[in-house]
């Protein structure tokens, strides 16, 4: 015999429960974040490989839940706990459509964060690579965007990586934005390299994404410990949560 089906104020009840138990660990996640920035001494504070990695296995543990709701719950929490661990800053370029620009961040970010608006790419890589735990938030390269040579070896920014795409979500294979900091390129287990070379630089199973002068940027499926003959490693992109 089937159970009668819940009435409506017992369903509302439940769910008051529910949100109850979620502020009290939430609480509990923003103590534990507390904590982090005490033992964190010397440590750099956004870690984008373990978060993203964090995020996709969250995404496929919890599959009648939307990867687009998953990140931008976890954009949240994460940017209420960065901006507890220490003095990150979000130094954005608002080229192109600025709404989206604030759209992208906001899901990718979240609200806690401090932002900094440029008008060009230029200028928000010089004022996060000026800043110990700055990040840049530039559109992605491609087109006229040429942003990327100041991260070659010749370049005005050579300690800078490409370390994070935005959207964070979707089945687009190249993002609309990225993130670029000094921080450390680590694997997040299912990456994208970027590597720039001369033109005439033949590098076997590369896509190419974007060409100036006589560079061009290139990636490569997989994270790559060190970069082919001729070239250099500039970033690693995580690949798109939910892309089939």
């Amino acid at each position: 015999m089937s159970k009668p089906p819940l009435k409506i104020e017992d369903i509302r009840v439940e769910i008051d429960r529910v949100d109850n138990t979620l502020l009290e660990l939430i609480a509990e996640r923003m103590e534990l974040a507390a904590a982090v920035r005490r033992a964190k001494s010397g440590v750099r504070v956004w870690r984008p490989s373990r978060e993203e990695s964090h995020v996709r296995d969250l995404a496929a543990a919890t599959k009648d839940t939307p990867p687009e709701l998953v990140s931008r719950i976890w954009a949240e929490l994460m940017s209420a706990s960065l901006a507890l661990q220490g003095l990150m800053t979000l130094h954005v370029a608002l080229e192109g459509d600025a709404l989206e620009v604030w759209t992208l961040v906001r899901d990718r970010f979240g609200a806690a964060i401090p932002i900094i608006s440029y008008p060009t790419a230029s200028s928000a890589l010089a004022a996060a690579h000026a800043d110990p735990e700055g990040v840049a938030i530039v559109p992605a390269p491609g087109g006229m965007n040429n942003w990327w040579m100041a991260l070659g070896e010749k370049g005005a920014m050579p300690d800078m990586h490409i370390l994070a795409g935005l959207p964070r979500t979707g089945d687009d294979s190249w993002p609309k934005a990225v993130a670029v900091a000094t921080a450390d390129i680590q694997p997040s287990g299912k990456d994208a390299t970027l590597l720039i070379c001369g033109v005439d630089t033949k590098i076997p199973n590369a896509a190419m994404r974007a060409q100036a002068g006589n560079s061009q940027l290139l990636t490569v499926d997989g994270f790559l410990e060190q970069a082919p003959k001729g070239a250099k490693i500039i970033g690693v992109l995580p690949n798109p949560i939910g892309r089939k």
